[in-house]
């Protein structure tokens, strides 16, 4: 377990709030909101708690890979592995909603022969993800979110 530093609790209880926030915008207007952040497009991730069971909903910057949904765990440049990520290793079936439209998922990390080519879709979107890295000791994971049950 990481000890998280006084700066990254800080930066963990605002990320919480805020995504809390779109989140609830977000489905107030039925997918006609602020789904574009940071210069990409949003995706919210409905997500089960590996301790509590309960579900989740975290909003995160997303590339499409055909039907895919690629999304990075970098937890706003943190240095332990966000909260999602984790719950989806423990059960890596969930429900993303893009727009409106919601479909059932499975997540996987992506390997290590993929890494390098989707790492870079995600820095053409925003370089801030070169700088998150650069602050965490961790190789920041990738993850496809494939359609499941569809």
């Amino acid at each position: 377990m990481t000890t998280l530093t006084k700066k990254d609790q800080r930066l963990t209880a605002l990320m919480r709030r805020i995504g809390s926030l779109h989140t609830a915008l977000l489905r107030k207007t039925r997918g006609r909101g602020l789904w574009r952040f940071r210069g990409g497009d949003l995706v919210l991730l409905t997500h089960t708690g590996r301790r509590s069971g309960r579900r989740f909903t975290t909003p995160l910057l997303h590339l499409r890979d055909g039907e895919d949904v690629l999304v990075a765990a970098s937890n706003g440049g943190v240095d332990a592995e966000p909260q999602w990520w984790l719950n989806l290793q423990t059960t890596p079936y969930a429900e993303v909603e893009i727009r409106g439209e919601r479909w059932a998922v499975v997540a996987e990390a992506i390997p290590d022969a993929e890494r390098a080519a989707v790492w870079e879709r995600f820095r053409q979107v925003g370089g801030y993800f070169d700088g998150y890295q650069a602050t965490v000791s961790r190789t920041i994971t990738l993850v496809r979110l494939r359609p499941w049950g569809r």
